[in-house]
């Protein structure tokens, strides 16, 4: 087994191993436990955040369980009686196309399912029309120049994918990729080099996959790097924010802004927009206490860019650590998000230089400030425990699921009824 592969899965098996006995008191009213995962059923270990259709079914994947444990892709349906049924889409250890799928997926128009896995495979699960699905590998990334640590992935308007690799590259330090598909294959398309100043990828982070990108309306990108950038106060770079726009099919990188570790550190989740083209995301470490950031990075007069900390993070005091997972907002611009740690007390789990199980927490606007609210924390017992991001639905819940935690400890799906503004 190779190093990258043994740190990912240190990351899964740290998940298991560090729960405590504590429970910390939760606003059981509004969070519900909506699967409680069992190996022999369907899979275990939720990894990344849910996506929903149009008909308010929820997607995702585990990166256990099934045959020989190598993962399965599930759905949740509405039963319409106030309860979920919960369907087994596509087994990963079958084939291994999708095996141990790390990080959130993306759907397309056609309601096919894409994401990436450990061993550096981007899958693709379908259904076929028969009432089963059926899943194939799109890339698989072998290791030196191409790389093999592939994020989570965007779609654009026409079905292309988007995302970085944290090795690979004309300099080995990561780069950004595109697959196009045409004529019933896909094609990888080098983006951009990372070089060290403009960025350089890094997964050395507490439960971290390397960032995607996002894609604007016009086709450019933006991301974020785990390393790289000016800066000397981390070793090898706090990481970047960056864009990448393309003008007649050359792609040129623009860094937005090169984290120095006060304003946060080793952001490794993708951005949001919002309709302003503000952007919006998360650093796992940085910041006064060292545990993570929510910042916002707006183009100021003369088109430079000018980045600001929303919120940092503190750790035991009901308050999150090491936010590891994209933020989404509502229409009233305020964001919603998930720690990896923080949110209990001295006795409940710790992860690395913090306690606590993770939180689901809320940054809205007040006036020139933001105000940072706990939506739940984590016990890491029957509530789950180290949340990898959240969905808001349309009428204002929030669904995410959560690696551990529930009566196996295999992890669970939820929801908050917290959230009461709609989509944005």
């Amino acid at each position: 087994m190779s190093t990258t592969e043994s740190s990912h899965l240190f990351r899964i098996g740290l998940v298991a191993a560090i729960i405590s006995i504590t429970v910390c008191a939760q606003a059981a009213d509004k969070y519900t436990v909506i699967r409680d995962f069992n190996p022999s059923s369907g899979g275990a270990i939720p990894y990344g955040a849910l996506v929903m259709d149009a008909s308010g079914d929820l997607f995702g994947a585990n990166s256990a369980g099934g045959t020989n444990g190598w993962g399965t892709i599930f759905e949740l349906t509405p039963n319409g009686h106030g309860g979920w049924t919960y369907t087994q889409l596509y087994d990963c250890g079958v084939r291994q196309d999708c095996a141990v799928p790390m990080g959130s997926l993306v759907m397309d128009h056609a309601g096919n399912l894409f994401g990436a896995t450990i061993f550096g495979n981007v899958f693709e699960v379908s259904p076929n029309g028969a009432g089963d699905w059926t899943g194939s590998v799109v890339r698989a990334f072998n290791g030196g120049f191409d790389g093999n640590e592939p994020s989570p992935l965007a779609l654009d308007s026409t079905g292309n994918l988007y995302g970085t690799n944290a090795t690979g590259g004309n300099n080995g330090l990561g780069y950004v990729f595109e697959l196009s598909h045409s004529g019933g294959s896909w094609s990888l398309i080098h983006l951009h080099d990372f070089g060290g100043n403009d960025g350089a990828e890094s997964t050395n982070n507490a439960g971290s996959i390397v960032a995607g990108v996002i894609v604007d309306a016009s086709g450019n990108l933006y991301g974020t790097t785990g390393a790289g950038g000016t800066s000397k106060t981390c070793t090898g770079g706090c990481g970047v924010v960056f864009k990448l726009k393309n003008t007649s099919g050359v792609w040129k990188e623009t860094v937005l802004h090169s984290f120095s570790g006060g304003d946060g550190s080793n952001p490794n989740a993708a951005l949001l927009m919002n309709s302003s083209g503000n952007l919006f995301g998360t650093t796992t470490g940085g910041g006064a206490h060292g545990l993570g950031v929510v910042f916002e990075a707006s183009m100021a007069a003369g088109g430079s860019w000018r980045t600001s900390v929303l919120h940092q993070f503190t750790g035991i005091h009901l308050d999150g650590a090491y936010p590891n997972a994209a933020l989404i907002m509502d229409s009233s611009g305020n964001l919603y998000g998930s720690t990896f740690a923080g949110g209990g007390d001295l006795r409940s789990c710790q992860v690395m230089n913090d306690n606590g199980c993770g939180t689901v927490f809320e940054v809205s606007p007040s006036g020139a400030q933001w105000k940072t609210s706990i939506l739940h924390a984590f016990s890491g017992r029957k509530d789950g425990g180290f949340p990898g991001g959240v969905l808001l639905a349309p009428d204002g819940t929030l669904y995410g699921a959560a690696q551990s935690g529930g009566s196996l400890y295999e992890g669970v799906i939820f929801k908050l009824s917290s959230a009461a503004a709609a989509v944005k």
